[in-house]
Parts: structure tokens; C-alpha cells; sequence
């Protein structure tokens, strides 16, 4: 599976300094890789995305075909505005 980030994905890790959600970023887009279809299927304006969490966050990532894209990484209150 080939993975793309967007830059606003990149943005939003960079500002993490956290050395344990970092990790547990790592370790859960590992996750998503080995089972894409893990996430929360999303609705409405945020059709086609799906929805991980690492509380209080959530990763918003969509697929197509044999590409993942990873969109957001944000608190659960700002991500899905």
C-alpha cells in the first residue's frame, strides 16, 4: 500500500512534541496500514474520509484503490470543522 501525506497532515505532526503520541502515531499508522479498513467511515461533507483515534486525537486518512492518503491529525474538537 503507498502511503501519501498531505502537508497539512505534516504541519499538524510537526507540532506535537509529545515523544509518547508520536509513538503511538507510528504504531497506529501500522495499524491502518496491515487493516485500512480499521477506520470510522465518515459522513456527509467528510465522505470519503475515515476516523482513528489516539485520545483526545483523531487521524482522518482515506482510501483509494491501494493509496492511503493521510489528511488531519488534530484534537477531536477542531478536526471535524
Amino acid at each position: 500500500m503507498k502511503l501519501i501525506y498531505t502537508e497539512e497532515f505534516k504541519g499538524d505532526i510537526k507540532k506535537i512534541r509529545d515523544k509518547k503520541i508520536q509513538k503511538r502515531i507510528k504504531k497506529l499508522i501500522q495499524k491502518i496500514i496491515d487493516n485500512p479498513e480499521i477506520g470510522k467511515p465518515l459522513k456527509y461533507e467528510l465522505f470519503p474520509l475515515r476516523s482513528v483515534r489516539i485520545p483526545p486525537f483523531r487521524i482522518l486518512y482515506e482510501l483509494s484503490g491501494d493509496i492511503m492518503i493521510l489528511h488531519k491529525f488534530e484534537n477531536r474538537k477542531k478536526v471535524y470543522r
